[in-house]
């Protein structure tokens, strides 16, 4: 009998975790034609912003399916992120430039503005609740 108390109690605290869990919808603008995918990653920590160790979740969808739905990021703890975008229009899984200068279009969460480099986390870092669903729009640029 103990242990199906004990089992009825984990099932109940995992469940409750699910519920905990914050989440952002980034809605996507300024996007010129439906090739290709849009690549995003999340970060929660200004140190190691916009590198790829820095990551706490990441990934692309196509980018029909972002204009319809917008990018779903679920399961997240209560933090501060930000989130940096590009749009891969020749699906070759890279951030395309020419001597530096950006070939493709890309965006940051806050719109955060790009002067001479890319922006820091607290221009484009927000918070996120526990229990939030944060929705965001990133204008491409």
């Amino acid at each position: 009998m103990k242990i199906i108390i004990l089992i009825i109690f984990l099932i109940k605290l995992m469940s409750n975790q699910d519920l905990k869990a914050g989440q952002i919808k980034v809605m996507v603008s300024n996007v010129d034609d439906q090739k290709g995918t849009i690549h995003f990653g999340v970060y929660d920590d200004e140190q190691f912003f916009l590198s790829e160790k820095g990551k706490v979740y990441g990934g692309y969808e196509r980018v029909s399916k972002v204009l319809k739905e917008g990018l779903i990021i679920k399961n997240l703890n209560e933090s501060r992120y930000a989130i940096a975008i590009f749009h891969d229009r020749n699906s070759n899984n890279r951030f395309d430039k020419i001597f530096s200068i950006p070939t493709e279009k890309y965006g940051f969460s806050n719109n955060a503005k790009v002067l001479f480099g890319p922006p820091n986390f607290n221009d484009a870092s927000f918070f996120v609740g526990e229990e939030a669903t944060v929705e965001i729009m990133i204008e491409l640029k």
